[in-house]
């Protein structure tokens, strides 16, 4: 059976724009395709990621993300001070290019403005021990505000597709027509697109004013430590605090509990991206395993934040039967995903924090020479 996601134009809407109510989006199947007045090339299939076709990249495509990889890591040539600079200016700046640039593409704009506040955070708290708790406070309330902000255009858009691509690969019929209904009424209660491109654009305006003041701030910062006594302190609270994070989450098995781990995940997903070229190998790989559980464990934050939508206004969105039946499906998918979370979040964290961060203390001194 093939399933089709369907737009009036004809297309899956790349921007991450809703559809208005005329831009009636269904699930059909080739057996059973009401098309009046339409071709059956009208429809497009939903993507499926084991046939979709690799974009050829560039020769020298692994070249150009490599630096840009290193432009957002210390250097053994500089102070902690001033690489906290130089990066944080270098995320800054393009995440204004990001927001500046105007074309069919902002979902993703707005998707990469979102990961530089999130890398800004955790840079910030990688040096928090060794700055001014009131000067941290405002510069973390302020990248807070940010993110607020940009989450909710981003739920939205994030909603919508995580509802298509279930209901895509559903084997059951009546999970289908369940599927189809609560998406059918999803859309049609959504914004229209006009006042989402406004509220989204409104928000990255004010979020390219914030990131302008950030930037300044981040010129004027001072640490009374240098070298690995500036970020020993917070790399070890962090990855102790993600440890223990971890801990309660296996222990509460709640939707909260996954979701502050996964905030700490991700915050030394990036600080040990920021500290990567001290131990290449270890860090490394690390760091693959830390994006692959931040994943799991954001779809699953994804999933719930779903649910809780779909439960608190049932009947806006297709009636207690359909809702039941799709929020059935996504705890499934909820239980599935922290059940690997937990399994690679114990491997991971494995090692005790004093014994991981004594030998990269070693590795740093080995580093700066």
């Amino acid at each position: 059976m093939s399933v089709y996601w369907l737009t009036g134009e004809g297309n899956v809407g790349e921007d991450g724009s809703l559809c208005s109510a005329h831009l009636v989006t269904r699930l059909l199947t080739s057996r059973n395709l009401q098309l009046t007045g339409r071709k059956k090339t009208d429809f497009l299939p939903w993507p499926d990621r084991a046939r979709r076709r690799k974009t050829p990249q560039p020769t020298n495509g692994r070249a150009l993300r490599e630096n840009r990889k290193a432009l957002l890591q210390l250097r053994a040539d500089e102070s902690v001070r001033d690489g906290f600079v130089r990066i944080s200016d270098e995320m800054i700046q393009s995440a204004l290019a990001h927001i500046a640039r105007a074309g069919r593409k902002r979902a993703e704009d707005l998707h990469q403005v979102r990961v530089t506040v999130k890398r800004l955070r955790a840079l910030l708290r990688l040096v928090r021990p060794v700055t001014a708790n009131g000067y941290f406070r405002r510069e973390n309330r302020r990248l807070k505000r940010i993110a607020d902000r940009l989450a909710r255009s981003r739920d939205t858009t994030v909603s919508r597709r995580t509802l298509a691509k279930l209901a895509a690969n559903l084997p059951d019929q009546r999970d289908q027509k369940a599927f189809s209904r609560v998406l059918r009424r999803w859309v049609a209660h959504g914004p229209a697109p006009g006042r989402f491109t406004q509220e989204r654009e409104a928000a990255m305006a004010e979020a390219a004013d914030e990131l302008r003041e950030a930037d300044h701030s981040f010129q004027s910062i001072l640490f009374p430590a240098e070298n690995w006594e500036a970020i020993e302190p917070g790399l070890r609270k962090t990855y102790r605090w993600a440890r223990h994070q971890m801990l309660q989450a296996i222990r509460r098995d709640t939707e909260a509990a996954f979701h502050e781990w996964r905030k700490h995940v991700k915050y030394l997903y990036y600080q040990l991206q920021t500290v990567q070229p001290v131990w290449p190998g270890r860090l490394g790989a690390m760091g693959k395993q830390l994006k692959t559980l931040e994943d799991n464990l954001g779809k699953n934050h994804d999933l719930a934040v779903l649910e809780k939508t779909l439960m608190e206004l049932p009947e806006r969105y297709g009636g207690r039967r359909a809702v039941k039946r799709v929020v059935s499906c996504l705890g499934r998918q909820c239980k599935k995903l922290r059940e690997q979370s937990q399994a690679l979040g114990r491997k991971i964290f494995a090692e005790k924090p004093d014994r991981l961060l004594a030998r990269l203390n070693k590795r740093w001194t080995a580093w700066r020479g």
